[in-house]
């Protein structure tokens, strides 16, 4: 099979290597047919690491996969040779404190694809647990099955908010993650939405499926239209999505008094700062986003219920052999891309 590894920064090699084979009895080998790019598998194109997670040897970057099942252990119940299946790409413990209580997301104990020392997903193909795949319902594809990751991250944010019917939000940074949120907090009964970015596509994607204010953030301040068109008082939840230093501060400031802050965004830098005093006078409640949650399968059913047409994220394709040209096209913010998938 063909394998994608990431040598260097910015270098990408292709090589042949052995099938892998299944090992336990409920073990999958998938063939892998669609893979996203991913603002994680940018980090480590770019830079070699994400905080302390460092690549320190080559590594298959990957985690936004679907492919087509074409073996399966001894003891699979639910799958067979044919299903199409969304990988989540997390595979937990199951026996710590985070698993017990319901959050694999954060099992310190997590082997997820394409983060070091794991290799994703950008192969033809992988073994992974009947756990770790959800079949694709009838009349989605492969595309869906990609796209069912980064919205699983997206609608589980919004779970954490707990958001309310009539509330108003903000959201900065409205590339496949922001849009993800978007989509979910507009199908959670959200009032006015508040969206900025600096690519226009993005901006113009986002007012299609459902952003009432969009703001380009290289001429406009967020926090000044949602001040003005909320009589002061700011937007009840401010989603941070873009990972930058700016939007860090305007997640805040956009934030009425009372209200809440997620961070999703992944930031380049090892430490953000936060205006101190801002939180305090407005007592403010801030809440990380790792990953998701149980959600990889709610949300190919939102997509296939949908008639918010979220398909259309998709803005670029790109076939195997063109990987690095496609991490190039995300990690420069070239021609209007928003989300790009890569075919094997």
């Amino acid at each position: 099979m063909r394998v994608a590894y990431l040598i260097d920064k910015k270098r990408i090699i292709f090589e042949e290597r052995q099938i892998p084979e299944i090992k336990k009895g409920d073990d999958v080998l998938v063939r892998i047919r669609c893979v996203g790019i991913c603002g994680s598998d940018v980090h480590y194109f770019l830079e070699g690491r994400i905080g302390d997670q460092i690549v320190k040897d080559r590594i298959i970057l990957g985690h936004e996969a679907s492919g087509e099942v074409v073996e399966i252990g001894e003891n699979v119940k639910n799958l067979k040779k044919g299903d199409k299946v969304a990988i989540e790409p997390g595979i937990s413990c199951g026996k710590c404190e985070s698993c017990i209580k319901g959050k694999p997301n954060t099992c310190p104990n997590v082997k997820f694809l394409g983060t070091p020392p794991i290799d994703g997903a950008f192969r033809e193909y992988i073994v992974m647990p009947e756990s770790n795949l959800i079949k694709i319902p009838e009349g989605l594809g492969f595309e869906e099955g990609v796209l069912a990751e980064p919205l699983a991250i997206g609608i589980y944010s919004v779970k954490l908010s707990q958001i309310e019917i009539g509330d108003d939000v903000a959201i900065l940074g409205v590339g496949p993650i922001g849009l993800s949120i978007l989509f979910s907090v507009k199908e959670s009964g959200a009032y006015r939405i508040f969206v900025s970015d600096l690519i226009k596509e993005r901006l113009e994607f986002a007012k299609k499926i459902g952003a009432d204010f969009t703001v380009d953030a290289g001429k406009e301040n967020i926090v000044d239209i949602v001040k003005k068109m909320t009589d002061g008082r700011g937007v009840d939840i401010s989603f941070e999505s873009a990972g930058k230093r700016e939007t860090f501060r305007q997640v805040i400031h956009t934030s009425r008094i009372g209200g809440k802050c997620l961070l999703v965004g992944i930031p380049a830098e090892d430490t953000v700062e936060f205006e101190a005093h801002i939180m305090r006078r407005k007592e403010l409640k801030l809440i990380n986003v790792r990953r998701s949650a149980f959600c990889t399968e709610i949300a190919l059913n939102m997509i296939k219920n949908s008639k918010v047409p979220f398909k259309e994220i998709i803005t670029h394709r790109y076939p195997f052999e063109e990987l690095e040209e496609a991490l190039n096209l995300v990690a420069e913010y070239r021609d209007g891309v928003i989300k790009c998938l890569v075919y094997l």
